[in-house]
Protein backbone atom coordinates (compact mmCIF):
# COMPACT_ATOMS: atom_id res chain seq x y z
CA UNK A 1 0.00 0.00 0.00
CA UNK A 2 2.13 2.31 -1.59
CA UNK A 3 2.15 5.22 -3.87
CA UNK A 4 4.30 2.99 -6.49
CA UNK A 5 1.98 1.03 -9.11
CA UNK A 6 1.06 -1.87 -6.91
CA UNK A 7 2.45 -5.37 -8.18
CA UNK A 8 -0.31 -7.01 -6.45
CA UNK A 9 -4.09 -6.68 -6.34
CA UNK A 10 -6.06 -8.20 -3.64
CA UNK A 11 -9.87 -8.31 -4.69
CA UNK A 12 -12.62 -9.36 -1.63
CA UNK A 13 -16.06 -9.69 -3.19
CA UNK A 14 -18.51 -9.16 -0.90
CA UNK A 15 -22.38 -9.24 0.16
CA UNK A 16 -23.34 -7.91 3.04
CA UNK A 17 -20.45 -9.49 4.59
CA UNK A 18 -19.72 -6.58 7.49
CA UNK A 19 -19.24 -8.87 10.46
CA UNK A 20 -16.67 -10.43 8.81
CA UNK A 21 -14.73 -7.25 7.41
CA UNK A 22 -12.89 -6.06 9.98
CA UNK A 23 -11.09 -8.98 10.25
CA UNK A 24 -10.55 -9.79 7.11
CA UNK A 25 -8.98 -6.20 6.30
CA UNK A 26 -7.47 -5.92 9.60
CA UNK A 27 -5.26 -8.65 8.68
CA UNK A 28 -4.23 -7.03 5.10
CA UNK A 29 -3.33 -4.33 6.74
CA UNK A 30 -0.67 -5.85 8.90
CA UNK A 31 0.70 -7.77 5.56
CA UNK A 32 4.74 -7.21 6.10
CA UNK A 33 4.62 -7.01 1.88
CA UNK A 34 4.72 -3.85 -0.09
CA UNK A 35 3.25 -2.56 -3.15
CA UNK A 36 -0.02 -4.22 -3.21
CA UNK A 37 -3.47 -2.76 -2.98
CA UNK A 38 -6.83 -4.05 -1.75
CA UNK A 39 -10.04 -3.78 -3.73
CA UNK A 40 -13.64 -5.19 -2.56
CA UNK A 41 -16.04 -5.76 -5.04
CA UNK A 42 -19.40 -4.81 -3.20
CA UNK A 43 -22.43 -7.10 -4.72
CA UNK A 44 -24.92 -4.62 -3.96
CA UNK A 45 -24.57 -5.04 -0.14
CA UNK A 46 -27.49 -3.86 2.39
CA UNK A 47 -26.23 -4.35 5.89
CA UNK A 48 -23.30 -1.82 6.89
CA UNK A 49 -20.13 -3.06 4.99
CA UNK A 50 -19.83 -0.32 2.63
CA UNK A 51 -19.96 2.81 5.23
CA UNK A 52 -17.93 0.62 7.49
CA UNK A 53 -15.55 0.04 5.02
CA UNK A 54 -15.65 3.61 3.61
CA UNK A 55 -15.07 4.76 7.89
CA UNK A 56 -12.62 2.10 8.90
CA UNK A 57 -10.64 1.54 6.41
CA UNK A 58 -10.45 4.29 3.65
CA UNK A 59 -6.85 3.03 1.92
CA UNK A 60 -9.29 0.31 -0.09
CA UNK A 61 -10.97 0.97 -3.13
CA UNK A 62 -14.37 -0.10 -3.58
CA UNK A 63 -15.94 -1.02 -6.98
CA UNK A 64 -19.83 -1.06 -6.33
CA UNK A 65 -22.31 -3.50 -8.33
CA UNK A 66 -25.61 -2.54 -8.11
CA UNK A 67 -27.25 -6.20 -7.51
CA UNK A 68 -26.03 -9.37 -5.98
CA UNK A 69 -24.08 -10.70 -9.18
CA UNK A 70 -22.37 -13.72 -8.14
CA UNK A 71 -18.45 -14.23 -6.94
CA UNK A 72 -17.29 -14.77 -10.89
CA UNK A 73 -18.94 -11.75 -11.67
CA UNK A 74 -17.63 -10.11 -8.75
CA UNK A 75 -14.22 -11.00 -9.23
CA UNK A 76 -14.42 -10.62 -12.79
CA UNK A 77 -14.60 -6.80 -11.70
CA UNK A 78 -12.23 -6.53 -9.90
CA UNK A 79 -9.98 -7.97 -12.20
CA UNK A 80 -11.18 -5.48 -14.88
CA UNK A 81 -10.78 -2.41 -12.69
CA UNK A 82 -6.92 -3.43 -11.95
CA UNK A 83 -3.44 -4.13 -13.79
CA UNK A 84 -0.98 -5.35 -11.40
CA UNK A 85 0.87 -8.73 -12.09
CA UNK A 86 -0.30 -10.35 -9.86
CA UNK A 87 -4.18 -11.06 -9.24
CA UNK A 88 -5.51 -12.16 -5.66
CA UNK A 89 -8.40 -13.33 -4.22
CA UNK A 90 -9.98 -13.75 -0.86
CA UNK A 91 -12.91 -14.74 0.52
CA UNK A 92 -14.25 -11.45 2.92
CA UNK A 93 -14.60 -14.53 5.97
CA UNK A 94 -10.56 -15.04 6.27
CA UNK A 95 -7.76 -14.04 8.11
CA UNK A 96 -4.60 -13.68 6.90
CA UNK A 97 -1.40 -14.26 8.65
CA UNK A 98 1.06 -11.45 8.00
CA UNK A 99 3.20 -13.36 5.82
CA UNK A 100 1.00 -14.72 3.74
CA UNK A 101 1.01 -12.11 1.04
CA UNK A 102 4.86 -11.32 0.69
CA UNK A 103 5.15 -15.72 0.67
CA UNK A 104 2.72 -15.95 -2.18
CA UNK A 105 4.88 -13.22 -4.21
CA UNK A 106 7.98 -14.83 -3.67
CA UNK A 107 7.38 -18.11 -4.01
CA UNK A 108 5.80 -17.16 -7.54
CA UNK A 109 8.76 -15.21 -8.58
CA UNK A 110 10.41 -18.13 -8.18
CA UNK A 111 8.73 -20.23 -9.97
CA UNK A 112 7.97 -18.47 -13.87
CA UNK A 113 6.54 -21.68 -14.44
CA UNK A 114 3.71 -21.30 -12.38
CA UNK A 115 0.15 -19.44 -13.86
CA UNK A 116 -1.33 -19.12 -10.42
CA UNK A 117 -0.74 -20.76 -6.57
CA UNK A 118 -2.64 -22.21 -3.64
CA UNK A 119 -2.53 -21.02 -0.20
CA UNK A 120 -2.67 -23.44 2.37
CA UNK A 121 -5.90 -22.43 3.84
CA UNK A 122 -6.86 -24.02 7.52
CA UNK A 123 -10.22 -23.63 9.30
CA UNK A 124 -10.56 -20.89 11.43
CA UNK A 125 -11.94 -22.68 14.43
CA UNK A 126 -8.84 -24.67 16.66
CA UNK A 127 -7.26 -27.07 15.82
CA UNK A 128 -7.04 -25.48 12.72
CA UNK A 129 -7.02 -28.51 10.57
CA UNK A 130 -6.97 -28.16 6.91
CA UNK A 131 -9.58 -26.42 4.60
CA UNK A 132 -8.02 -26.36 1.17
CA UNK A 133 -4.29 -27.22 0.07
CA UNK A 134 -5.17 -27.00 -3.26
CA UNK A 135 -8.07 -28.22 -5.26
CA UNK A 136 -8.35 -31.36 -7.16
CA UNK A 137 -10.89 -32.50 -10.18
CA UNK A 138 -11.99 -36.33 -9.36
CA UNK A 139 -13.26 -38.26 -11.36
CA UNK A 140 -15.08 -40.95 -9.37
CA UNK A 141 -16.14 -38.21 -7.32
CA UNK A 142 -17.38 -36.10 -10.57
CA UNK A 143 -15.98 -32.88 -9.81
CA UNK A 144 -13.71 -30.73 -7.07
CA UNK A 145 -12.34 -31.78 -4.10
CA UNK A 146 -10.27 -29.46 -1.99
CA UNK A 147 -7.00 -31.56 -1.43
CA UNK A 148 -6.15 -32.12 2.15
CA UNK A 149 -9.75 -31.16 3.64
CA UNK A 150 -9.99 -31.37 7.33
CA UNK A 151 -6.40 -33.16 7.52
CA UNK A 152 -3.86 -32.31 10.11
CA UNK A 153 -2.34 -28.85 9.05
CA UNK A 154 1.46 -30.71 9.43
CA UNK A 155 0.11 -32.80 7.00
CA UNK A 156 0.54 -30.39 4.35
CA UNK A 157 3.72 -28.54 5.29
CA UNK A 158 5.55 -29.06 1.88
CA UNK A 159 5.87 -27.24 -1.13
CA UNK A 160 4.18 -28.46 -4.63
CA UNK A 161 2.82 -28.69 -7.94
CA UNK A 162 -0.61 -29.44 -7.60
CA UNK A 163 -3.59 -29.23 -9.81
CA UNK A 164 -5.71 -26.47 -8.97
CA UNK A 165 -5.72 -23.74 -6.24
CA UNK A 166 -9.49 -22.83 -4.49
CA UNK A 167 -10.33 -19.49 -4.90
CA UNK A 168 -10.96 -18.49 -1.64
CA UNK A 169 -7.50 -17.45 -1.36
CA UNK A 170 -5.40 -17.86 -4.47
CA UNK A 171 -2.74 -16.10 -6.26
CA UNK A 172 -3.29 -15.68 -10.00
CA UNK A 173 -0.45 -13.68 -12.38
CA UNK A 174 -2.81 -11.57 -15.01
CA UNK A 175 -1.44 -13.48 -17.90
CA UNK A 176 -3.51 -16.51 -17.02
CA UNK A 177 -6.26 -14.74 -17.73
CA UNK A 178 -5.45 -13.33 -21.04
CA UNK A 179 -4.52 -16.56 -22.23
CA UNK A 180 -7.86 -18.55 -20.91
CA UNK A 181 -10.08 -15.98 -20.10
CA UNK A 182 -11.68 -15.10 -16.65
CA UNK A 183 -14.54 -16.66 -14.27
CA UNK A 184 -17.46 -18.01 -16.12
CA UNK A 185 -19.86 -15.42 -14.57
CA UNK A 186 -22.70 -17.96 -15.81
CA UNK A 187 -21.86 -20.38 -12.75
CA UNK A 188 -22.70 -17.31 -10.43
CA UNK A 189 -21.30 -19.06 -7.11
CA UNK A 190 -20.34 -22.81 -6.11
CA UNK A 191 -17.21 -24.72 -8.94
CA UNK A 192 -16.62 -21.69 -10.52
CA UNK A 193 -12.88 -21.68 -9.46
CA UNK A 194 -12.95 -25.73 -10.21
CA UNK A 195 -14.44 -24.43 -13.87
CA UNK A 196 -11.23 -22.31 -13.96
CA UNK A 197 -8.54 -24.49 -12.45
CA UNK A 198 -9.22 -27.31 -15.02
CA UNK A 199 -9.62 -24.85 -17.91
CA UNK A 200 -6.09 -23.90 -16.48
CA UNK A 201 -4.68 -27.45 -16.57
CA UNK A 202 -6.32 -28.46 -19.96
CA UNK A 203 -4.52 -25.54 -21.15
CA UNK A 204 -1.17 -26.48 -19.90
CA UNK A 205 -0.44 -24.07 -17.19
CA UNK A 206 0.24 -25.38 -13.53
CA UNK A 207 -0.21 -24.62 -10.29
CA UNK A 208 1.97 -24.15 -7.21
CA UNK A 209 0.97 -25.36 -3.70
CA UNK A 210 2.92 -22.76 -0.88
CA UNK A 211 2.30 -24.02 2.33
CA UNK A 212 3.88 -21.25 3.95
CA UNK A 213 1.22 -19.15 2.72
CA UNK A 214 -1.49 -19.58 5.75
CA UNK A 215 -5.15 -18.08 5.49
CA UNK A 216 -7.63 -19.10 8.26
CA UNK A 217 -11.24 -19.54 6.86
CA UNK A 218 -14.24 -19.30 8.85
CA UNK A 219 -15.98 -22.27 6.03
CA UNK A 220 -19.45 -22.00 5.05
CA UNK A 221 -20.03 -18.78 6.94
CA UNK A 222 -20.77 -16.73 3.97
CA UNK A 223 -23.00 -19.65 1.34
CA UNK A 224 -26.08 -21.56 2.61
CA UNK A 225 -24.98 -24.76 1.68
CA UNK A 226 -28.26 -26.17 2.76
CA UNK A 227 -30.16 -24.33 0.45
CA UNK A 228 -32.52 -26.57 -2.80
CA UNK A 229 -31.43 -23.41 -4.49
CA UNK A 230 -27.46 -23.59 -3.65
CA UNK A 231 -27.67 -27.06 -4.30
CA UNK A 232 -29.44 -26.99 -8.08
CA UNK A 233 -27.23 -24.73 -8.77
CA UNK A 234 -24.48 -26.48 -7.84
CA UNK A 235 -25.44 -29.44 -9.56
CA UNK A 236 -25.53 -27.64 -12.63
CA UNK A 237 -22.53 -26.13 -12.74
CA UNK A 238 -20.81 -29.62 -11.61
CA UNK A 239 -22.09 -30.77 -15.16
CA UNK A 240 -20.45 -27.75 -16.73
CA UNK A 241 -17.16 -28.20 -15.24
CA UNK A 242 -17.00 -31.10 -16.98
CA UNK A 243 -19.05 -31.00 -19.61
CA UNK A 244 -16.86 -27.37 -20.88
CA UNK A 245 -13.86 -28.43 -20.02
CA UNK A 246 -12.30 -32.52 -20.63
CA UNK A 247 -11.54 -33.99 -23.77
CA UNK A 248 -13.69 -36.33 -25.31
CA UNK A 249 -12.72 -39.93 -24.00
CA UNK A 250 -12.40 -38.57 -20.13
CA UNK A 251 -15.96 -36.99 -20.33
CA UNK A 252 -17.35 -40.45 -21.63
CA UNK A 253 -15.68 -42.03 -19.03
CA UNK A 254 -16.65 -39.25 -16.48
CA UNK A 255 -20.52 -39.14 -17.80
CA UNK A 256 -20.65 -43.86 -16.97
CA UNK A 257 -19.28 -43.27 -13.36
CA UNK A 258 -22.29 -40.40 -12.84
CA UNK A 259 -24.14 -42.93 -14.28
CA UNK A 260 -23.23 -45.14 -12.19
CA UNK A 261 -23.21 -43.19 -8.89
CA UNK A 262 -26.49 -42.03 -9.86
CA UNK A 263 -28.11 -45.42 -10.00
CA UNK A 264 -26.48 -46.08 -7.01
CA UNK A 265 -28.14 -43.42 -4.78
CA UNK A 266 -31.57 -43.96 -6.61
CA UNK A 267 -31.38 -47.99 -5.20
CA UNK A 268 -30.89 -46.23 -2.16
CA UNK A 269 -33.35 -43.95 -2.25
CA UNK A 270 -35.88 -46.54 -3.36
CA UNK A 271 -35.36 -48.94 -0.69
CA UNK A 272 -34.81 -46.78 2.04
CA UNK A 273 -38.53 -46.21 2.80
CA UNK A 274 -38.82 -49.99 2.55
CA UNK A 275 -36.27 -50.72 5.23
CA UNK A 276 -38.38 -48.44 7.62
CA UNK A 277 -41.23 -51.14 7.19
CA UNK A 278 -39.24 -53.99 8.75
CA UNK A 279 -39.97 -54.57 12.72
CA UNK A 280 -38.12 -52.30 14.86
CA UNK A 281 -34.65 -53.84 16.35
CA UNK A 282 -34.93 -55.35 20.49
CA UNK A 283 -34.06 -52.01 21.62
CA UNK A 284 -36.75 -50.19 20.34
CA UNK A 285 -35.19 -48.55 17.49
CA UNK A 286 -35.84 -48.49 13.63
CA UNK A 287 -33.67 -50.49 11.05
CA UNK A 288 -33.34 -47.57 8.91
CA UNK A 289 -33.10 -43.86 9.06
CA UNK A 290 -35.94 -41.51 8.16
CA UNK A 291 -37.25 -41.13 4.83
CA UNK A 292 -34.99 -38.69 2.87
CA UNK A 293 -36.23 -35.96 1.72
CA UNK A 294 -34.68 -35.93 -1.75
CA UNK A 295 -38.62 -35.72 -3.53
CA UNK A 296 -38.34 -32.55 -2.76
CA UNK A 297 -34.83 -31.73 -3.96
CA UNK A 298 -35.47 -33.91 -7.12
CA UNK A 299 -37.66 -31.15 -9.56
CA UNK A 300 -35.00 -28.57 -9.36
CA UNK A 301 -32.22 -30.78 -9.81
CA UNK A 302 -34.00 -32.38 -13.11
CA UNK A 303 -34.49 -28.54 -14.15
CA UNK A 304 -30.47 -27.72 -13.16
CA UNK A 305 -29.48 -30.55 -15.22
CA UNK A 306 -31.98 -29.49 -18.23
CA UNK A 307 -30.30 -26.06 -18.47
CA UNK A 308 -26.65 -27.45 -17.75
CA UNK A 309 -27.18 -29.85 -20.92
CA UNK A 310 -29.14 -27.21 -23.17
CA UNK A 311 -26.57 -24.23 -22.87
CA UNK A 312 -23.06 -27.04 -22.93
CA UNK A 313 -22.32 -27.44 -26.21
CA UNK A 314 -22.41 -23.27 -26.38
CA UNK A 315 -19.95 -23.44 -23.90
CA UNK A 316 -17.74 -26.47 -24.82
CA UNK A 317 -17.26 -25.01 -28.18
CA UNK A 318 -16.32 -21.45 -26.57
CA UNK A 319 -12.80 -23.60 -24.72
CA UNK A 320 -12.20 -26.05 -27.41
CA UNK A 321 -9.82 -23.84 -28.55
CA UNK A 322 -8.12 -23.82 -24.93
CA UNK A 323 -7.44 -27.71 -24.56
CA UNK A 324 -3.56 -28.47 -25.31
CA UNK A 325 -3.47 -31.26 -23.00
CA UNK A 326 -5.38 -34.04 -24.57
CA UNK A 327 -6.77 -37.16 -22.46
CA UNK A 328 -3.41 -39.43 -21.93
CA UNK A 329 -1.53 -36.02 -20.70
CA UNK A 330 -4.80 -34.97 -18.97
CA UNK A 331 -5.45 -38.21 -16.98
CA UNK A 332 -2.01 -38.91 -14.51
CA UNK A 333 -3.05 -35.11 -12.81
CA UNK A 334 -6.36 -36.21 -12.60
CA UNK A 335 -5.16 -39.20 -10.87
CA UNK A 336 -2.29 -37.89 -9.24
CA UNK A 337 -2.81 -34.56 -8.70
CA UNK A 338 -0.11 -33.47 -5.84
CA UNK A 339 3.53 -34.01 -7.32
CA UNK A 340 6.62 -32.96 -5.70
CA UNK A 341 8.29 -30.04 -6.27
CA UNK A 342 11.55 -31.41 -7.15
CA UNK A 343 9.71 -32.97 -10.11
CA UNK A 344 9.02 -32.27 -13.60
CA UNK A 345 5.02 -30.62 -12.66
CA UNK A 346 4.19 -31.95 -16.70
CA UNK A 347 5.68 -35.76 -16.12
CA UNK A 348 3.52 -38.61 -15.39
Amino acid sequence: MTGVAPRVSVIIPNWNGAGHLPECLTSLEQQRFEGYEVVLVDNGSTDESLSLVERDFPWVRIVRNEANLGFSAAVNAGIRATNSEYVVLLNNDTRAREDWLERLVVAMDGAPEASFAACRMLRYDPPHRIDSAGDRFSLLRGGGVNIGGGEPAEDHEQPAWVFGACAGAALYRRSLFDDIGLFDEDFFLVFEDVDLSLRARVAGHECLYVPEAIVYHKRGASTDVQSVSVASRSFRNFVWVAGKNLPLPLLMLWVVLLGVRAVIELLGMVFAPLLRLLPAGRDGADRAPAPPRWPRRLRPLVFALGEALRTLPAKRREVAALRRLGSVKLLPWLLRPVRPLQSDPDSS
